[in-house]
């Protein structure tokens, strides 16, 4: 309760700013410092002579103690001038599907040199010397709902150049990463016909009945076999000859069971689906017409909306 009531806190202190715009610089003000695990043995070992010199009054033993000392607070000074002023310049993602990790290029910089910057992320990369202005890491988050999601915080840290304190800085960048939906796998075949109640198929070239397959959660009710299954217990939808270069239509309201996540899910299967055979396809939800096109261009566009769509507000 106690250790809970302490950790939240000290969350609200450190995160006082709030999100902040890139660029952000690390002035004085926001820098921490503590002694690292080598910092504190090294505090015992020096404690430890400095009481056996003073009660054997070996002055040796003390003109080492105040040399290791002055040491110290050496190393603690280039410690926390190697932070100082380092500027936080841009943070960028490419947009990834939901449960793969996403690689943060995160661009640093510095008016004068800095050693062995390092993040708390074990899956980062590390800045050993920033020498031209900028610099350049990676560093991997998960992603955790599909849609806009915020750049969580970041810590930076040093211990150059003895590793004998540790001096780190938080920020939490005004940045967002795109989510895609995660697709259905495998991919469902798709839709015989996507356009609105009322209308008439267009069989055309490949669009001939191929066969017949058990019915799947989404399937439309258009593509039930209706004489076949009237004939058993079973429910069976028609399966038609896919062929390159037709026109898809993806229509959100024609999957009639299933929850928002399983109908996007099944949607951008589609839709990847459909651009990896060079077809051209549209996708139709509630507000939205992606009109029909093909291309890179295009597929993000309608990935973007999928995963834009009811998952909450935009940044």
């Amino acid at each position: 309760m106690i250790r809970q009531l302490f950790k939240r806190k000290f969350n609200q202190f450190i995160n006082r700013r709030g999100r902040e715009t890139v660029p952000i610089s690390f002035d004085w003000r926001r820098i921490y410092v503590l002694p690292s695990k080598p910092g504190i043995f090294f505090s015992i070992i020096w404690f430890l002579m400095m009481m056996a010199g003073l009660n054997f009054n070996n002055n040796m033993s003390l003109m080492l103690v105040f040399l290791l000392f002055g040491l110290a607070q050496v190393v603690l000074h280039r410690t926390f001038f190697n932070l100082k002023n380092l500027r936080l310049e841009q943070v960028k993602a490419k947009p990834v599907f939901l449960g793969e990790p996403v690689t943060l290029n995160i661009q640093i910089g510095a008016d004068d040199e800095k050693w062995q910057i390092r993040t708390d992320n074990e899956l980062s990369s590390d800045v050993n010397n920033i020498t031209q202005q900028t610099a350049q890491l990676k560093l991997l988050v998960p992603s955790h709902k599909r849609g806009w999601q915020p750049v969580e915080r970041i810590k930076f840290y040093t211990r150059y150049p003895l590793g004998l304190f540790t001096v780190w800085v938080y920020c939490t960048p005004d940045e967002f990463i795109l989510i895609y939906p995660k697709p259905e796998s495998p991919c469902p075949d798709f839709p015989h016909h996507g356009g609105r109640e009322g209308e008439k198929p267009n069989l055309k070239r490949g669009d001939e009945i191929s066969g017949v397959r058990d019915y799947r959660q989404g399937d439309p009710i258009r593509d039930i076999a209706w004489k076949k299954s009237a004939q058993g217990n079973q429910i069976w939808v028609k399966e038609f000859n896919q062929s390159q270069g037709k026109n898809l239509l993806f229509d959100y309201s024609q999957l009639s069971h299933g929850s928002t996540e399983f109908k996007v899910s099944r949607m951008t299967a589609w839709v990847l689906a459909a651009e990896q055979q060079q077809n051209e396809y549209q996708i139709l939800l509630p507000e939205f017409d992606s009109g029909m096109a093909a291309g890179e261009a295009h597929k993000h566009h309608c990935l973007t909306a999928l995963a834009e769509y009811q998952s909450g507000d935009k940044p």
